[in-house]
């Protein structure tokens, strides 16, 4: 946990976790707010499915999830893939079905992306059957659309605005920026990419936040998309040098180099994980996907199983 001032910062989940995900939990004394309550593990990487070990890390990691819907009184949704929000169906890699989605929504304010601007098509039909699946469970959750939302709640401010995801093909985000009695606390960047984004930059150099969450550019994916990696890379750098805690997540970590490419835009610059301030161990999973095949390789019966989707998430394990 992370204190600043009156406010406790709890990651939840990341990829310096062993997940995809940025979920982390905020409590003003106004609000208990849980930003993208989503987890996800990547289907393939270096061409081998999830090991069992990353399973347990979701299973666990989910099972968290619930625990501090439980406290919040507001749930963000950043966007439509499946890492930042709870579906609302059964599903493998997500570690959750639809009981799951109405443990973590219902009776909730969320302040959520528009259903309908600034969104791609996979991003809009999922979005779609969110929304149907909140009115027809009568989740009671009461709905704030955060394209350039404002929740007020006591003296704690939460705003959002629009950055792009990176590439206009994978869509668009909700930003959320957090104040609280009129002091800038928490920026929070999912799946920026860096940022891409010029907006999300001016926020993350022109305002004085406490503390800073920035989704990091997809290093792990090589040559693909040069030219948004490169710029990226250079607002990521400008965004690290400005003094306060910068704490680096998502798409970067899933490069197990991670640490060189951050050494080589901004040398002997401060920076801080999910896994830091938990106060747990360093453990991207996805990342290590293929040592972890090498040093304890999963029984034949194991990917049969998940080839064949005849395994549960609960079967795994803790």
């Amino acid at each position: 946990m992370l204190k600043v001032g009156r406010v406790a910062i709890t990651p939840i989940a990341d990829e310096s976790l062993g997940v995809r995900s940025m979920s982390l939990y905020v409590e003003t004394p106004d609000a208990r707010i849980l930003f993208d309550a989503g987890i996800s593990l990547g289907p393939l990487r270096y061409g081998l499915p999830p090991h069992p070990e990353e399973f347990r890390s979701l299973r666990r990691l989910r099972e968290k999830i619930v625990e501090y819907a439980g406290k919040a009184d507001v749930v963000t949704v950043s966007h439509y893939h499946r890492d930042h929000y709870t579906p609302p169906y059964k599903s493998l890699y997500e570690c959750t079905d639809e009981e799951t989605f109405l443990e973590v929504y219902s009776g909730k304010t969320l302040l959520a992306k528009s259903p309908t601007s600034s969104i791609n098509f996979n991003q809009k039909r999922r979005a779609q059957q969110f929304f149907k699946a909140l009115e027809e469970s009568k989740s009671g959750a009461r709905v704030v659309l955060a394209d350039a939302g404002r929740l007020q709640v006591g003296d704690t401010l939460l705003e959002s605005f629009i950055a792009v995801h990176g590439d206009e093909k994978l869509g668009w985000v909700a930003c959320f920026k957090l104040y609280v009695g009129g002091e800038a606390i928490l920026a929070y960047m999912p799946d920026v990419q860096g940022p891409v984004s010029d907006e999300a930059l001016v926020v993350l150099l022109n305002e004085s936040f406490k503390v800073a969450i920035i989704g990091g550019p997809p290093t792990y994916l090589g040559d693909k998309g040069k030219d948004k990696l490169s710029k990226g890379l250079e607002n990521l750098a400008k965004a690290l040098r400005v003094k306060r805690i910068n704490i680096v997540s998502h798409h970067i970590l899933r490069d197990p180099n991670w640490r060189t490419v951050i050494d080589e835009i901004s040398p002997a610059v401060d920076i801080h994980l999910y896994s830091e301030i938990a106060g747990l161990s360093f453990t991207p999973l996805e990342a290590h996907r293929k040592l972890l095949y090498e040093t304890d390789p999963p029984p034949q019966s194991y990917l049969e199983a998940l080839r064949k989707k005849r395994i549960r998430c609960e079967d795994l394990g803790v």
